[in-house]
């Protein structure tokens, strides 16, 4: 199936049920996800730079249902981003300071992390994107879940961000539940490619915001621009998901961790893949993707040198951990019984917290 095909089968059933595909891409929290389809037909490719507030290192980010405690820190991050189709993207941390230099990067095969400070990496490779079939149904079903989550109002006609016309949506939970915020969104007009967003806590104050101030679409972009060459005397962690995979009680014999699993997963997902890394380090992967929907859980031992994700603070339970945001993806860090775990997924944030509270 090719992506206009796609398209114009979700704008169908879009229109079938009297819901545009602005307000569903909204919808389901990925308020650029039509759009991404609606430009893959064509060049979509888009540089740019961010900025973030909240985040760990700039200020002290409480759960977002208590006070906000005294802003500290440098203030805002910037960020310059690189997006290709068919889902390519480059996310580099500008900003002075312990992050700068810092890297993600798809490539459409292969993922990269790169922590220039401390010279280490992470590269794993044959993360095979989904197909055009399988994107359709991971928006359908994270607009039907959002749907029910939020309620949505269009707030501003004619709003600007960056140089670019905007519509700016008032966003909130249909009933409480963690993590599930009032939230604005300023969709571009007519792509629907959020420009900026704003995350509120209890008392209004904001919890996090993210806002593009430089936005240039159909750059000309090459494959150079989302290759990463690591220095030679990096430490690179690797891992192969076409490599042969192995149980969970081979896991559990041959690593110096507790191997932990998620114990609520979304429907359709489990694992369905270990993978481990070729190092002499014991260090595990686990995928447990559904259907265009991507999920997987890395585990290590813990030896206190790990680098410190940029991010913002959050708990799972009592257990401290960092929330980050790249680009379409979005990574929980966190520290449990001793194992250093990182749980990265294209779901929905407020889904992915519950999933990284069940690990045990």
């Amino acid at each position: 199936m090719e992506l206009d095909d796609v398209l114009t089968r979700i704008e169908s059933r879009l229109k079938e049920v009297g819901l545009s595909a602005h307000a569903a891409s909204l919808a389901a929290k990925r308020p650029d996800a039509i759009r991404n389809l609606k430009r893959a037909v064509k060049n979509n490719d888009r540089r740019g730079v961010t900025t973030e507030t909240g985040l760990g290192d700039t200020q002290v980010a409480s759960p977002p249902g208590e006070a906000a405690p005294p802003k500290g820190g440098a203030g805002s991050i910037e960020r310059s981003v690189l997006y290709s189709k068919p889902g390519m993207i480059r996310v580099e941390t500008t900003s002075p300071g312990p992050h700068q230099g810092e890297l993600f990067v798809y490539d459409g095969n292969t993922i990269t992390l790169w922590y220039p400070q401390i010279l280490f990496g992470i590269r794993i490779h044959n993360a095979h994107p989904p197909s055009a079939a399988e994107a359709l149904h991971h928006i359908e079903r994270l607009t039907k879940v959002n749907l029910d989550a939020y309620t949505f109002a269009l707030d501003d006609e004619h709003a600007h961000v960056a140089g670019q016309r905007a519509l700016e949506w008032i966003v909130r939970p249909a009933r409480r539940a963690p993590f599930r915020m009032v939230h604005r969104v300023w969709n571009h007009d007519p792509s629907t490619l959020p420009l900026r967003m704003e995350f509120d806590r209890d008392d209004k104050s904001v919890w996090y915001s993210f806002a593009f101030k430089q936005l240039a679409f159909d750059v000309a972009l090459t494959a150079d621009d989302f290759t990463v060459t690591l220095p030679k005397n990096a430490v690179v962690f690797e891992w192969d998901l076409d490599a042969p995979g192995i149980g969970l009680d081979q896991a559990r014999e041959e690593m110096n961790f507790k191997v932990q699993t998620p114990k609520s997963l979304p429907k359709g997902h489990a694992i369905t893949k270990i993978v481990r890394s070729p190092h002499c380090l014991p260090m595990i992967l686990m995928t447990m993707d559904f259907d265009g929907s991507l999920l997987s859980l890395a585990e290590s031992r813990f030896t206190g040198e790990a680098p410190h994700p940029l991010g913002l603070d959050i708990k799972l339970g009592t257990t401290p951990a960092t929330l980050s945001f790249l680009g379409a993806f979005t990574v929980i860090t966190w520290v449990k019984d001793g194992t250093l775990l990182s749980l990265t997924s294209n779901l929905d944030f407020a889904t992915l917290v519950g999933i990284a509270e069940s690990v045990q």
